[in-house]
């Protein structure tokens, strides 16, 4: 078939070796980005974790200060969990007052594991390091015998 004259003949589309080449250049870059993508979100988990820690602690050692139900208050730290409790240890509680908050389960959880702050002075019952693990990312707190919790 003969096109009329003036007009000219434009391909429209792509061909299959364009495409293939399209397909393996995003194939590439995905496979480089994938392994930042995973640190920096096992960073952040780390990180969000350690922060939910430490302010549950100040806030636990704040209620004890300001005599809040004149009770003292802690926080109670398992492998996957942390609560803050109302009473003078997490196995005398009052369990109605808990407030329990989820960690990660891919986090590992080593040190102290129960904090008590004494009425009125804030004082820990115990002081030392939380060290938080997600592979081969760290993160500690640290509880000091005036009160004083750093990370």
């Amino acid at each position: 078939m003969k096109l009329p004259e003036g007009c000219i003949y434009k391909t429209k589309g792509f061909t299959l070796v364009e495409l293939l080449m399209v397909v393996a250049v995003l194939g590439l870059l995905i496979m480089i980005s994938l392994p930042p993508a995973i640190n920096f979100y096992k960073s952040r988990q780390l990180e969000i974790a350690q922060s939910g820690i430490v302010q549950t602690l100040r806030r636990a050692q704040l209620k004890a200060m300001s005599l809040e139900a004149d009770s003292s208050f802690g926080v109670y730290i398992t492998s996957n969990q942390y609560v803050l409790f109302r009473g003078g240890s997490y196995t005398t509680r009052d369990s109605a007052f808990d407030e329990v908050f989820d960690l990660p389960d891919n986090l590992s959880v080593t040190g102290i594991s129960e904090i008590v702050f004494s009425k009125l002075r804030g004082i820990p019952s115990d002081t030392g390091n939380i060290s938080l693990t997600i592979d081969n990312s760290e993160a500690a707190i640290n509880i000091n015998e005036v009160g004083r919790i750093n990370y």
